[in-house]
């Protein structure tokens, strides 16, 4: 049993430091890891074992509820095009906050600290206090004391608004312990919080390249546009860097490699719908299409509105600004960070190792690899030449729908990785559904028998997605639902024949899962019960099914369970709760844990059983 908030792995802390405002007796604090996040530590001589900074984490023992309902989307930006180019979107928080403060209240948000090397959560009670926390920081914020100032400002019955990561917001609704009708919550569509540390090796290197102190920071600066995703920063010199996302290492490293991202973002529990603390969410409506030029250039925020009371909020200021209707998928296709969380690679740790004794542009640049695609038009025919000659070699792809969803399709975004849709494969994809095939070969029908006309199966309805990791193989006989703006995030897995996964809501596989004849994963009933005020009483629930676990045929999985890493399932159990790591269950009924710490091995059940596997 835990007993303090220091035992907890990396993975659950968000570094939200809520415990260390939780703590009466002083005795949490924080210290920096080799990455530069903080995470608590407790001073023995102090504690007093009370606890409540375990029992007030919500990484920890708080089950998340979505407190809203489907968000109301729209497309804004603000009226006053001198704080519109001033913001890094539309100019939603800056209208919000300018509203609080026009009622005599106080905004609650991210400023840079006075060296431009870190920043801090801090209380805006005006005009020039709300200057100060606009704008993208991309890195963590420092939020110690800010739990207390809210909430001293709260019981002063002020308007407040909060503003910060969706963690952060839900551990200030936490903090709080009760819904104050004068608070309201903001979060943001949140990528990842990156590190500190690496923010600083940023800073350092350009004041010594400008030989130069830096006196002022700003990202997503707009000069070259909204989205040039440039970064800006100005030296006491009188000299000026300004980079775009093709050339500052910055942006480089966070977008498109996730080199400094904390450990907790790997495992985020805040990227769902309906939003889990908000009353309203935001972010770069990226990916919107049918606007003007100008507006492109601009900037256009994304606005979520989660609750009536967010919902209310936006009435008061909506003449502020221009907006329009839109919907969840629409946000999706250009905001994958919004239901997705990013992959960990090797990367990171190559990145910090290098950091100890090089400089940040030199650290990130060996750990960034060219895209294949950037040699261009003729580096991708080149490519597509040799891939189809490859596909030739297996017999039984359909090379009319190998080219198609390869090349032609926008339905499939390919970090690398082919689709090999076997000539048995039937691909049924709406046109807002997308598969994210980051490696390996996402392989449909394979294994048929001669002469057979079973059928593979895969349809992704409206906004489905579908993050596959590393590839997968679908067996002939098999079939694969995404239901409307449901989610399957999976590493490697293969589903032989009969077996049916169908998603409602989100379903998660790890890495080298075995799905064996005629298996059964369902994250939902499928069909809506109602109590006698039409409350719906049986919600979809998420399914996880970790690294290395097999199911081996005729097994139900149900909504809401989680099946642990290296476990294997016998024949006939029907799975509805948890099972622990390293486990055989079997039973009818919810099936028992019969033995544990045992293993299995796939090479090893390839090599015995040759005959079956054809690669």
């Amino acid at each position: 049993m835990m007993n303090t908030v220091q035992e907890m792995e990396k993975k659950d802390c968000t570094g939200c430091k809520l415990c260390e405002s939780i703590c009466p007796v002083h005795a949490v604090y924080f210290s920096e890891d080799p990455e530069g996040f903080w995470y608590p530590e407790v001073k023995k001589e102090a504690c007093i074992q009370c606890g409540k900074c375990v029992k007030c984490c919500p990484s920890l023992h708080h089950e998340l509820r979505s407190r809203g309902m489907n968000p109301e989307v729209y497309a804004v930006w603000t009226k006053d095009d001198e704080i519109r180019l001033g913001s890094t979107s539309g100019g939603v928080f800056y209208e919000l906050g300018k509203w609080f403060i026009g009622q005599g209240g106080v905004v609650a948000g991210c400023r840079y600290t006075s060296d431009w090397r870190g920043a801090e959560h801090v209380l805006a009670e005006d005009m020039a206090g709300l200057r100060q926390i606009m704008g993208s920081k991309y890195f963590q914020s420092d939020t110690s004391g800010i739990y207390r100032q809210v909430r001293e400002a709260a019981d002063g019955r002020r308007p407040v608004l909060f503003a910060g990561t969706p963690c952060q917001v839900n551990a200030m609704r936490t903090y709080l312990g009760k819904d104050y009708p004068n608070v309201y919550f903001m979060d943001f569509i949140c990528r990842s919080i990156n590190s500190p540390k690496a923010f600083k090796a940023y800073i350092d290197e350009l004041e010594e390249t400008y030989q130069s102190r830096v006196v002022r920071v700003r990202l997503k600066d707009k000069t070259r546009g909204w989205q040039s995703l440039a970064s800006h920063v100005w030296f006491e010199n009188g000299q000026e860097s300004l980079h775009d996302r093709n050339d500052d290492f910055w942006i480089r490293g966070f977008i498109f490699h996730d080199l400094y991202t904390r450990e907790s973002c790997y495992h985020c529990r805040y990227r769902r719908l309906p939003r889990v603390a908000a009353d309203i969410s935001t972010g770069d409506f990226w990916g919107i299409s049918g606007q003007e030029e100008e507006d492109m250039r601009k900037g256009i925020s994304v606005l979520l509105l989660n609750t009536e009371k967010g919902k209310k909020l936006f009435s008061e200021v909506s003449d502020r600004f221009v907006y329009e209707r839109h919907t969840v998928p629409e946000v999706i296709e250009g905001n994958p960070a919004l239901i997705k969380s990013p992959v960990r690679t090797a990367k990171q740790d190559q990145f910090y190792r290098m950091l100890e004794s090089h400089p940040f542009s030199w650290s990130v640049n060996r750990c960034i690899h060219k895209n294949l695609f950037g040699k261009g038009v003729s580096g991708i025919k080149s490519i597509a030449r040799t891939a189809i000659k490859k596909a030739n070699r297996l017999q039984g792809i359909s090379i009319g729908k190998f080219v198609y969803y390869n090349f032609l399709s926008g339905k499939v975004v390919r970090k690398g990785g082919w689709v090999l849709p076997y000539k048995n494969a039937v691909l049924d994809l709406d046109k807002t559904a997308r598969i994210y095939l980051d490696k390996g070969n996402l392989e449909v029908g394979i294994n048929k028998l001669k002469g057979s006309r079973a059928e593979t199966h895969v349809r992704l309805d409206s906004g489905a997605v579908w993050y596959c990791r590393n590839g997968c193989h679908l067996f002939y006989n098999t079939v694969l639902e995404i239901k409307q703006n449901a989610v399957l995030d999976s590493g490697f897995f293969s589903a032989n024949g009969g077996s049916v996964i169908i998603v409602d809501k989100k379903i998660t596989f790890g890495e080298d899962v075995m799905i064996g004849r005629n298996v059964m994963i369902y994250d939902s009933d499928f069909h809506q019960l109602r109590d006698e005020n039409g409350v719906p009483v049986n919600d979809a629930k998420e399914v996880i099914i970790e690294d290395h676990v097999w199911l081996t045929s005729n097994i139900v999985v149900l909504k809401g369970a989680a099946i642990g890493r290296d476990s294997l399932i016998t024949s006939e159990t029907v799975i509805t709760k948890n099972v622990p790591e390293h486990c055989i269950v079997a039973g009818k009924a919810a099936g028992r844990v019969i033995k544990d710490q045992v293993n299995w091995n796939r090479a090893l059940i390839r090599e015995t059983n040759s005959w079956f596997w054809q690669d």
